[in-house]
């Protein structure tokens, strides 16, 4: 494939279970041309990996993967973020940013509410309320945090499919303006997109963000995109990015981004 994975959690996070050596291994099998990893940096009590981020242990299991890499696959440090536009400070008093190659900001949970990926919160509200609210919140997001890849776009799925609630949906056609907002300021910001292909192997089976999104986004202009398999444990592992970089050459992308000291570097999607 060639490609680079720009979203691979290792054992330093409380929900993923492979060692970042382990990962290279695997990598290296599959004609990876990169791995970014990251490790989840989240500050909402009711998050599932929140407290869970040990900046020095992370540090040491990134020196191990680029000992096993040498120079034959390339690695790449990040962190995910939730909700940084809530919790920056707080999470800039634990990190220094400079001191990794990339940040992703992600949405997990809304104020009030709860966590979008799970099924709980759907159970008494108007999902459509929850969904427009999410993507409010996105919006705010990209607007304010420092950040450098919005990951994820459209997480909410899995909490509906879990929830046995409709999810196939055009939200392009509920909240278009919002939408088309948020797409407005990550191309401003040079934040990128990225094409997230963990919901493939759930119930939902469709990307974050959907199609539509991804072909709108290039219409717009938008040309900062990462593909990211958002592992986490077996049997999943970097799943699907075979099926997204065809989805990308399908909507007319030639080239994915990944970043290093925080800079995007373009990589050809074709031979």
């Amino acid at each position: 494939m060639f490609l680079i994975d720009m979203h691979v959690h290792t054992d330093d996070s409380p929900d993923a279970d492979i060692p970042a050596n382990e990962l290279v291994a695997r990598g290296l099998n599959m004609n990876l041309a990169g791995i970014g990893f990251v490790a989840h940096v989240d500050l909402d009590p009711e998050d599932y990996c929140y407290g869970g981020f040990e900046e020095s242990i992370y540090n040491r299991s990134i020196d191990l993967a680029r000992r096993e890499a040498g120079n034959r696959i390339l690695v790449l440090k990040g962190i995910e973020v939730g909700e940084p536009h809530i919790y920056e400070e707080q999470v800039k008093n634990l990190v220094d940013y400079s001191n990794y190659d990339f940040v992703t900001g992600a949405l997990h949970s809304l104020a009030g509410i709860g966590m979008v990926l799970g099924s709980e919160i759907y159970a008494d509200r108007d999902s459509l309320v929850i969904v427009e609210q999410y993507y409010n919140e996105t919006l705010q997001m990209v607007k304010e945090a420092d950040m450098d890849i919005l990951a994820h776009m459209g997480l909410f799925r899995r909490g509906l499919a879990l929830a046995g609630l409709e999810y196939d949906f055009n939200e392009l056609e509920l909240w278009p303006d919002t939408i088309l907002h948020i797409l407005e300021v990550i191309i401003d910001r040079e934040i990128a997109l990225e094409l997230n292909t963990s919901g493939l192997r759930r119930k939902e089976n469709i990307t974050y963000p959907t199609m539509d999104i991804l072909a709108l986004y290039k219409n717009m202009g938008g040309q900062l995109i990462t593909v990211g398999s958002d592992t986490h444990r077996e049997p999943y592992i970097f799943y699907g990015l075979s099926e997204g970089r065809k989805l990308l050459i399908e909507i007319g992308f030639t080239e994915t981004v990944f970043f290093r000291n925080r800079i995007p570097l373009r990589r050809n999607l074709l031979p």
